[in-house]
């Protein structure tokens, strides 16, 4: 036994990294009374601190309404904020299937895929993370899809950008399937190393699902929310996806909570046919109620303002440093040789996401901007 009665997440059981949280406070996490400033957005959920009173007020407020309802309940909050999520989208229409997690966005993105395509392969990249559900994982090529069985017999993977700049490659893979029914892509995967396509080669992949009828489905689990420094990561690519998945900074991560936005093409073809997908807590009202938050948070000006000098200043710094470093929005990567271990960060009161060889910020997007610039002499002087 690992010393504790649950289980350690993506861990060894046996020395799995833990440590001893006592509370936590705006940006900080405290531990053994100790300030650690969270970098890392906890797990790139906690967009707008550890404490987002006006989340938490809201999701209170809803407390005091109702908070159970059917799946199949039709209340004035669900239309309300569906129809305000659909319109941040920006895509023309489009309806939205709830649901808890990021995983589950991406397992009922593939589910409503095949459905609506009548074909089961799923086109994906190598280096990418959708989630830790059989779906998700199958589509996911990182080390979490080799440790377990998967359905892997549906996944092909595509060449990398840099591996096949004209797409060539590609396109060869496109005419040789007659079962693809969707490519899935995080518009840049972010715990892989934030690895920031062209807008071209973006331009192309789509260019290609609509010459073969093949459906995109961007994952912006991550990128959604302001993460890339747009309201959605797509729009960053100006790209048309048929669906997207969504989680995490739905609501800042106070509430589990996540989404699907499908185009009219996709939601129509369900008319007739029996949606196959449904989940107890579906459109749960504690999550649509942190979302309108969210939503309403998201469009303050003076939000805006600061989100627009706070990137402007990480951005700057980041690419400042000597490493080699990939930055979009709030979202960067530092590829460091023999980098400092998490518990380097850790002990001088830094919260990072580190990795072999590379370390990802991922800060709120409210982090005041003394608060960044105090941060980044602590992380130069590590990184030295």
């Amino acid at each position: 036994m690992n010393g504790h009665p649950f289980y350690i997440t993506w861990s060894k059981q046996k020395g799995g990294l833990t440590y001893p949280m006592d509370k936590v406070e705006d940006h900080f996490i405290y531990s053994n009374n100790e300030k650690k400033l969270d970098l890392s957005s906890i797990s790139y959920q906690a967009s707008f601190g550890l404490r987002p009173k006006f989340i938490e007020n809201a999701v209170k407020k809803q407390l005091d309404n109702f908070s159970i309802v059917a799946p199949k309940a039709v209340f004035e909050l669900k239309t309300k904020v569906t129809k305000e999520l659909i319109n941040q989208i920006d895509l023309d229409g489009g309806k939205i299937f709830y649901t808890v997690s990021g995983a589950e966005s991406v397992e009922n993105a593939l589910k409503m895929a095949r459905l609506y395509t009548g074909k089961k392969t799923v086109l994906a990249r190598k280096p990418s993370y959708h989630g830790g559900t059989l779906g998700a994982v199958s589509v996911t090529g990182d080390w979490r899809n080799q440790s377990v069985q998967t359905l892997d017999q549906w996944t092909l993977r595509i060449p990398e950008p840099n591996e096949d700049t004209d797409l060539s490659k590609t396109s060869k893979i496109f005419e040789s399937n007659s079962d693809l029914a969707a490519v899935i892509l995080e518009t840049v995967p972010g715990n892989n190393g934030v690895l920031i396509p062209t807008k071209e080669w973006l331009q192309g992949i789509q260019k290609l699902c609509n010459t073969h009828g093949v459906l995109l489905i961007l994952d912006e689990v991550i990128c959604g929310f302001y993460r890339l420094g747009t309201p959605f990561g797509f729009q960053s690519f100006d790209l048309r996806p048929d669906l997207i998945t969504l989680a995490k900074g739905i609501t800042g991560g106070v509430i589990p909570f996540g989404a699907v936005w499908t185009s009219d093409k996709i939601h129509e073809h369900f008319n007739d046919i029996v949606l196959s997908c449904g989940l107890t807590n579906y459109a749960h009202p504690l999550g649509l109620a942190a979302l309108e938050s969210v939503l309403k948070y998201l469009s303050d000006q003076s939000f805006q303002k600061h989100l627009e000098e706070l990137l402007k200043e990480f951005k700057k710094d980041i690419e400042s440093l000597p490493q080699r470093t990939r930055v979009i929005g709030a979202l960067a990567a530092i590829d460091i040789k023999n980098a400092p271990t998490w518990k380097d960060f850790w002990d001088a009161g830094l919260s990072v996401i580190a990795q072999k060889d590379r370390i990802i910020l991922a800060p709120h997007l409210n982090l005041p901007l003394d608060l960044w610039k105090e941060t980044f002499k602590k992380l130069e002087k590590l990184l030295a």
